[in-house]
């Protein structure tokens, strides 16, 4: 048996020995809504410090750059407290991790189609045995993106946490660090969107079960909320001297420090519905520019396992026709760098418009409708 051969045998034999273990170990957590990040492995004496000090360093840095704009106040106190610490540190390297875990066998059958995917194999592996390394990689993709979804549902406050986190460093420690194909406005519009995204969907969750007048209350100072978070940053981006940017990014990053507040709560001591206090939503007009389209996580999940299956279809096509011959393997390599960025581009934005229905504006003079269950669940 060749070393290549072998490395095959040896994926498929350790994607069904792992796989089955991933399956005992996450399925109570994700049916049992328990799915918190680091919500016991964090708390093991020898790993409960892994990555923790470079959080406290991120949450620490974001405190002197806010303090250093807008001096000592109050509300900064959150961002060095306790629980707001273990909420970002359970996103940030528990969550991570479990996500490098879930997706680590989906890898190596990647390795193995791309060592599948040349001349010289096409003849001792049949269809059927590459349809099963792909069929590998998209249960374990699978996989990943049900725990994301299951951190999200049984994690709410969490999820704002980490998100109104990322917000803030948009604005102060990571200005100058946008994504390579957008700009720090567009990346701040997508970010705080996000954080709207996550408000709505912890008003969801977290009011479930409760009565009908605490569901609405809940729902009601999240619409307001998430008007707010949109209205103050579009000031922010509108503005056209430096004095006035400067003020309205302060409100806009007390209140999204107010946010963190009440996000950051242990949940032992929560006792209200309450999203964030009304002194923060003073001035909030009641109609707002319209929501940044954002591509819901389905899309970006679901475009790239597209394209993997119709770069190995194609490759497979070509590979037992023997069309291009000993050129098979350049052709493909070069169609995959060619055509992956449009993929991501177009194909996203495609499929998204298939399942995402368009945003609602409000209308003028009338207040925005409020979020009903089933715009939740979309969103969630």
């Amino acid at each position: 048996m060749s070393t290549r051969q072998a490395f095959l045998w040896f994926v498929f034999y350790f994607w069904f020995l792992i796989t089955p273990f991933q399956l005992v170990v996450y399925y109570a957590p994700w049916v049992g809504g328990t799915r918190v990040p680091g919500r016991l492995l964090g708390r093991v004496p020898l790993l409960k410090r892994l990555g923790r000090r470079r959080v406290e360093d991120r949450l620490g840095s974001v405190k002197a750059e806010l303090t250093a704009k807008l001096g000592s106040r109050a509300e900064l106190a959150v961002l060095t407290t306790e629980p707001l610490v273990d909420q970002v540190h359970g996103h940030a390297t528990w969550a991570q991790l479990s996500r490098t875990f879930l997706a680590a066998p989906g890898l190596l059958a990647c390795a193995a189609l791309a060592l599948v995917v040349t001349p010289s194999t096409w003849h001792d592996w049949p269809l059927w045995a590459i349809g099963v390394y792909l069929a590998f990689v998209h249960v374990s993709a699978l996989l990943t993106c049900i725990d994301i979804w299951a951190v999200r549902n049984a994690d709410p406050s969490g999820t704002v946490t980490a998100v109104a986190v990322g917000v803030l460093e948009s604005f102060t420690t990571r200005v100058d660090k946008a994504p390579a194909k957008s700009t720090p406005v567009a990346w701040q519009s997508r970010m705080v969107e996000q954080l709207c995204t996550a408000l709505v969907r912890r008003a969801h969750r977290e009011s479930a079960g409760a009565v009908p007048g605490s569901r609405l209350a809940m729902a009601r100072s999240t619409a307001t909320a998430v008007r707010a978070l949109r209205h103050r940053t579009a000031l922010v981006h509108g503005s056209a001297t430096g004095e006035e940017r400067a003020a309205h990014e302060r409100d806009l990053w007390l209140l999204v420090c107010n946010v963190l507040t009440y996000s950051s709560r242990p949940r032992a001591d929560v006792v209200d519905f309450r999203v964030v206090d009304a002194d923060r939503l003073a001035d909030v007009p009641e109609t707002v520019p319209d929501a940044t389209a954002v591509p819901s996580p389905k899309a970006r999940v679901l475009v790239p396992l597209l394209f993997l299956c119709a770069l190995v279809a194609l490759a497979a096509g070509l590979g037992l026709t023997g069309a291009a011959g000993e050129f098979t393997a350049p052709i493909v390599v070069a169609l995959a760098m060619a055509a992956a960025p449009l993929a991501s581009r177009f194909g996203v934005t495609v499929l998204d418009s298939f399942t995402q229905p368009p945003p609602l504006s409000p209308v003028a003079g009338h207040e925005e409708p409020l979020p009903t269950a089933e715009t939740v669940r979309r969103a969630a």
